[in-house]
């Protein structure tokens, strides 16, 4: 890493703390995590089976809608804040080139992702914690999975849970770098995942969406703490394959954008 390439991403981590949006979606997550807490046994077997179960069940609600909108808006304002009221042309007026701006601007974003993704886990668990247990997955003749086993399960589903989340903090940075308003930016990012997830089903795009695996991986939790029989492939080859496509694609594209973008109007 350059260093003027760290010392953009330290400034960044910087503004963002010195903000109110990412400590009040923390907050908003661990409140969402609670009334699903309170509400788990009368959504689904599967989030009353065992601690496994209830994080699975917890994480994919949260990530459902209030996690999601709150890593888009975060992405979103990003660039439309300081291209909005023009600081962005003095932030590149030093010895800054303009990749090494806009990829501090994707690495806070990515950062913000894994803390809302962190803390939203680490509330799923200890909720869980209070009833159940992070042990075996039995049935009625035994062990169907042992704990390490559950506990491989566990650590995959959450990293591959990063793939998808990833792919949507950078369609919310496209959008900030498309958008010079961050009301408009936050309001067309929410609105386009909304309407992607609408009209999917409708038009049969349904397997190419990315926002469709955001939830996946913790459904095969949730699929093992009931002690059925779970399959990773080849659903998850098809979530890698879109999602993290999606990802590269929306960096490159909002990258070059930027790049060729005239910032003195």
């Amino acid at each position: 890493m350059s260093s003027h390439l760290g010392a953009l991403v330290r400034n960044e981590i910087s503004k963002a703390m010195r903000r109110k949006l990412p400590y009040f979606g923390v907050f908003v997550t661990g409140l969402l995590s609670w009334l699903i807490y309170l509400a788990a046994d009368q959504f689904s077997d599967a989030a009353s089976a065992n601690a496994w179960g209830y994080v699975g069940f917890s994480m994919q609600l949260v990530f459902t809608d209030i996690g999601l909108i709150f890593i888009l808006v975060f992405s979103a304002m990003l660039l439309a804040e300081e291209t909005g009221i023009g600081t962005i042309r003095s932030a590149l007026a030093g010895p800054v080139l303009r990749w090494e701006f806009y990829l501090a601007k994707a690495a806070v974003s990515l950062l913000y992702m894994l803390v809302l993704s962190i803390a939203a886990l680490l509330f799923s668990m200890a909720l869980a914690s209070i009833h159940y247990h992070f042990g075996a997955v039995t049935d009625a003749y035994g062990v169907v999975y042992n704990q390490e086993k559950m506990m491989r399960i566990y650590l995959l589903a959450f990293a591959l849970s990063w793939i998808p989340l990833t792919a949507l903090a950078m369609f919310g940075l496209l959008m900030s770098t498309l958008i010079r308003s961050p009301g408009a930016a936050v309001a067309v990012s929410i609105s386009a995942i909304y309407l992607m997830d609408f009209t999917k089903h409708l038009v049969g795009l349904d397997p190419y969406i990315f926002t469709k695996y955001i939830g996946y991986s913790w459904l095969v939790v949730q699929q093992a703490a009931q002690g059925v029989d779970f399959q990773w492939q080849p659903e998850v080859w098809r979530m890698l394959g879109f999602s993290g496509g999606c990802a590269i694609f929306f960096f490159a594209t909002g990258l070059f954008l930027f790049n060729k973008q005239d910032l003195n109007g």
